[in-house]
């Protein structure tokens, strides 16, 4: 079983006991079996709940008797699934505030549905996480095995049971599967939208990783109006498909701030939409997927090392850019890192106009031998 990095924070946040913890992910990413996990590990009585089985649903109901006899003799409760209960978010409010004995653990694999549910009741009462497809520094890397685990990723991705498929062709399978059965079925359980043209706008993007995408390009194409596509992404973003960047500016008249890129939360899921498994010597589209890779694990990185973080990118009119910034929030003061990711070793140049703009920034090109430090290195700050 792979150890994921989120454990120990789990675990010091239900020792805290001051917040209804809330854990999105993906669906199929390891969520249950992390809680499995936690549950073993922890001393006292662990009632547990399941939002796909409906006779759990009339055992969580925002009553007194109700929720009293659920936690009558429990120390902790997880509810897993947690956005298929009605009125999940009165419950956890009910459960935090008058049962403050118990430590409350809820998972969902759908922020737009579930934040819905508990955002206004939880207030001020909840601490979220989120769990991504298993990242680089999770796989036991080291420097010699760096390049085989990265090009892995960038071919299958990382959920965990594709991970431990030994086969190719079981790995494809089993990705095409998720992609028929489970990555937009939040989408469709709890939003109206049309199948088809959602289907069609992801593949789109999927062509598009690396490249600024125009909304109105796309929705020329599919044949609907721009919002319509604006609204779509936003949808495949909040259901952990997709992740957009936008332009880094600060005013400057050349800089372009209102575009955005495209990036998939796991290589193997846009490979399997668009149907694209060859090797990556024979591909067009490896230096994509390299930049991809590279600002999804970084992504992943900071959020397991609790770095809080923006991300954009920094072009020009001119075509001057840099693939990725990442303003960190620190003690200090912000905290501007900028990174070119470049698949081959050849050297790739720093704009001036960028570091003149910013002199207190740094500037890194991330090639493959660069790769491991900078997805593993602790956090400066």
């Amino acid at each position: 079983m792979i150890r994921r990095q989120l454990e120990d924070r789990i675990h010091n946040a239900l020792r805290r006991a001051d917040k209804v913890l809330v854990l999105f992910g993906p669906r199929q990413v390891g969520k249950t079996t992390l809680l499995a996990k936690i549950r073993s590990d922890l001393d006292g009585t662990v009632r547990m709940l399941n939002g796909d089985f409906l006779d759990d649903h009339s055992l969580l109901k925002p009553e007194r008797g109700a929720l009293e006899r659920l936690v009558e003799g429990a120390q902790y409760l997880f509810i897993d699934e947690a956005q298929n209960f009605p009125d999940i978010g009165r419950c956890l409010k009910l459960l935090h505030d008058h049962h403050k004995g118990v430590r409350l653990l809820a998972t969902g694999s759908s922020s737009f549905d579930l934040a819905r549910r508990t955002g206004e009741p939880l207030t001020g009462r909840q601490r979220t996480l989120l769990l991504y497809p298993v990242a680089y520094s999770e796989q036991s890397p080291t420097v010699v095995d760096s390049r085989a685990i990265l090009e892995r990723c960038m071919l299958h991705g990382s959920y965990p049971e594709v991970l431990e498929l030994t086969s190719t062709t079981d790995k494809e399978e089993h990705l095409r599967q998720l992609v028929t059965d489970a990555l937009l079925k939040d989408i469709f359980a709890h939003v109206d939208v049309n199948r088809r043209k959602l289907h069609d706008i992801l593949r789109l993007l999927a062509h598009q990783i690396g490249s600024e995408v125009s909304l109105s390009e796309i929705a020329r194409t599919v044949q609907v109006d721009t919002k319509t596509v604006g609204r779509y992404c936003d949808l495949l973003e909040d259901a952990f498909v997709i992740v957009r960047l936008r332009g880094f500016s600060r005013n400057l008249r050349k800089e372009v701030g209102k575009s955005q890129k495209i990036y998939f939360l796991d290589l193997g899921i846009r490979n399997a939409i668009i149907r694209a498994f060859h090797p990556l010597q024979n591909r067009d589209d490896v230096g994509a997927l390299w930049e991809n890779l590279m600002v999804i694990e970084r992504i992943k990185r900071n959020a397991y090392a609790n770095r809080s973080a923006e991300y954009h990118f920094w072009r020009t009119y001119d075509r001057q850019e840099i693939d990725l910034i990442e303003e960190a929030f620190v003690p200090n003061g912000n905290e501007l890192l900028g990174f070119e990711f470049k698949w081959g070793r050849s050297r790739r140049r720093i704009p001036k106009l960028f570091t003149q703009t910013y002199p207190r920034a740094s500037v890194d090109v991330i090639d493959i031998d660069a790769a491991h430090d900078f997805l593993i290195s602790a956090p400066r700050s």
